[in-house]
């Protein structure tokens, strides 16, 4: 168990890594399903993959807080930086996703939730700046970080942090687990 802030100023932060399709966003989706009935505020964001006529297309980011929606990233556009075969739509990564992060870090709630921190979100200086300034906050937070990437912001909080490598193997232990770390961090 890693030591919130006030007993040895550790960090309450949990980052969840592993393959594509291990389940990290669904673990992602599966913890906001449980806190919001209980009146747990749970804020930041989420991404899916989006598809049409069973090619996927892009990736969506959803503001939790509010449930407005926009484009992380497409194939057909021809603006923005170029990710693999994919262009980040920086205009709705910038007014959704760090519009999200920036009002979770300073607003009042008990759980902050950055699905993902990966290359996509990572062309966006001010996605980088309010991810290390939620990471290094005062509330329980649970990110998915693209598995074997390096970012600084993240790299600096990895020592204070709790890391879990998610495998299909393993995902409904994690599971059980981040609901345990996550309900001392809160209070229940």
């Amino acid at each position: 168990m890693v030591p919130t802030r006030g007993e040895s100023g550790g960090l309450k932060v949990i980052l969840l890594t592993g393959l594509p399709g291990v389940g990290k966003t669904t673990i992602i989706n599966r913890l906001c399903t449980h806190y919001s009935p209980l009146g747990r505020g749970v804020q930041g964001i989420t991404t899916r993959e989006f598809r049409e006529k069973g090619q996927r297309v892009g990736f969506k980011i959803t503001d939790l807080a509010t449930g407005e929606e926009g484009w992380l990233a497409r194939k057909d556009s021809a603006a923005g930086p170029r990710v693999g075969s994919y262009h980040v739509v920086s205009e709705d990564l910038e007014r959704i996703g760090v519009g999200a992060l920036e009002r979770a870090s300073k607003g009042p709630t008990d759980i902050v939730v950055v699905d993902e921190i990966g290359p996509m979100e990572m062309t966006s200086m001010s996605f980088r700046n309010t991810v290390s300034k939620v990471l290094n906050g005062d509330h329980a937070t649970v990110a998915t970080v693209k598995f074997g990437s390096h970012y600084p912001e993240v790299d600096r909080i990895r020592e204070g942090s709790m890391l879990q490598e998610i495998t299909k193997d393993n995902r409904e232990e994690i599971y059980r687990m981040l609901i345990e770390q996550i309900d001392d961090w809160i209070g229940l």
